[in-house]
C-alpha cells in the first residue's frame, strides 16, 4: 500500500530523534517495512541525515577557530587531511614568516627573533609561521658541540620556551626540520612537538611539512626538506614544486632549510624561501654556503578561487 510523503516525514523524524526501535514500536512497523519506507523517503528527497549527530561530530573534530571559519563559508580543501583553518575578515591575510631559528646555536641571536616580533606586532600580522629547524639539535658531527650555546634537548627546549613565550599576540604555526629531528634519531624525542605542549599559542603541524587552510579556500604549506643548496637559487624551489602531485599542490608555500631568500611563482604556486634567523655557521662557511639572514611579512589575498594576489616584504639582518 502506498503511503503519503507526509506520513514518511513523520516516520523519519521519529527515527532521527528516537531511534529505530522506538520508530518500529510507535508506528507498529516490521523492520522490512521500515526499510522500504526509508528507501522511499530518500527517493522523495526527505532528509534522512541525523544533522544533530553530524554537528556534534564536527564540533568534536575542529577547534573554535576552525568552526568559525567553516561557519563563514570556509571548506576543508579536498586531498588534504585535517589542518588548521584560519578565519579572517575580508580577502587579505598578513603572515609573519620566519624559519631556521636554530635555537641553541652560537650563531642564533635571540634579539633578532625579538626584533622580528616587534615588526610583526607593528605590522599587525594575523599569525606567525616557522618553516623548520626551530632548534639547533645535536649531531655527531665533530666539533658541533663547540657551536652550541645551549647543549642538549632540555636546554634547547627551555630556551625555545623562553623565546617563543615572548610572543602572545597571535598563534605560531611550526614544523620541524632536520636539525630538530636529530633528537628523534638519537632518542625518539620530538622537540618541536614538545615545545608546542608548553607554549600555548605555539602549534606543531608536522614533520618536515605541514598545511594551513586559509578560510578553507586555499592551502598554505610549510616545507623544510633534507636536500641541499642549488647553484641557481630558484632551482631548488622549482624541483620541489615539480615533485608535488597536481591534486596535492598547495596555493602557496613558505620554505626553510637552505637559509636562502628566494621568491618565485611556479605551477601556479606562490613559493617563498624565507632565509634564516641564524647567521652563517663555521660549517656553512667551510662549505662556501651563504646565509640570507632575515624574516619576511607576506600578504595573501584569498577569494573563492584560492589565492588571487600576493605581496611580501623581506627584512634582512646585515651583521
Amino acid at each position: 500500500m502506498a503511503v503519503s510523503k507526509e506520513y514518511l516525514q513523520k516516520v523519519i523524524a521519529v527515527w532521527l530523534s528516537e531511534g529505530e526501535e522506538a520508530t518500529l514500536k510507535q508506528f507498529n512497523l516490521p523492520k522490512e517495512t521500515f526499510n522500504r519506507y526509508y528507501r522511499r523517503a530518500k527517493e522523495l528527497g526527505i532528509s534522512t541525515t541525523d544533522k544533530g549527530r553530524l554537528i556534534s561530530q564536527i564540533i568534536q573534530n575542529y577547534t573554535e577557530k576552525e568552526l568559525e571559519a567553516i561557519a563563514k563559508g570556509g571548506r576543508i580543501v579536498p586531498g588534504y587531511g585535517k589542518v588548521p583553518v584560519i578565519s579572517f575578515e575580508g580577502e587579505r591575510i598578513r603572515i609573519g614568516a620566519m624559519t631556521d631559528t636554530h635555537i641553541g646555536s652560537i650563531k642564533m641571536i635571540p634579539d633578532r627573533i625579538y626584533q622580528a616580533f616587534e615588526v610583526f606586532r607593528k605590522e599587525k600580522v594575523d599569525f606567525i609561521t616557522h618553516s623548520g629547524d626551530v632548534t639547533e639539535g645535536m649531531s655527531n658531527r665533530p666539533g658541533h658541540v663547540y657551536e652550541l650555546s645551549a647543549i642538549g634537548y632540555d636546554a634547547q627546549k627551555e630556551l625555545s620556551k623562553e623565546i617563543f613565550s615572548q610572543w602572545t599576540d597571535t598563534d605560531i604555526y611550526a614544523i620541524d626540520g632536520n636539525h630538530d629531528r636529530w633528537y628523534i634519531k638519537s632518542n625518539g624525542a620530538k622537540i618541536v612537538k614538545d615545545i608546542s605542549d608548553i607554549v600555548p599559542n605555539f602549534h606543531f603541524l608536522g614533520h618536515d611539512e605541514g598545511d594551513i587552510s586559509l578560510k578553507g579556500k586555499a592551502v598554505l604549506k610549510l616545507w623544510h626538506g633534507e636536500d641541499g643548496n642549488s647553484y641557481a637559487l630558484s632551482y631548488r624551489l622549482q624541483k620541489i614544486l615539480e615533485s608535488l602531485t597536481g591534486g596535492e599542490k598547495p596555493n602557496a608555500m613558505l620554505v626553510g632549510h637552505t637559509h636562502k631568500y628566494v621568491d618565485i611563482f611556479e605551477r601556479h604556486v606562490f613559493c617563498t624561501s624565507v632565509g634564516a634567523m641564524q647567521s652563517q655557521t663555521p660549517w656553512m662557511r667551510g662549505k662556501r654556503i651563504a646565509s640570507h639572514t632575515g624574516f619576511a611579512i607576506v600578504d595573501y589575498w584569498v577569494n573563492d578561487k584560492g589565492i588571487c594576489k600576493k605581496t611580501h616584504t623581506w627584512y634582512p639582518f646585515y651583521s
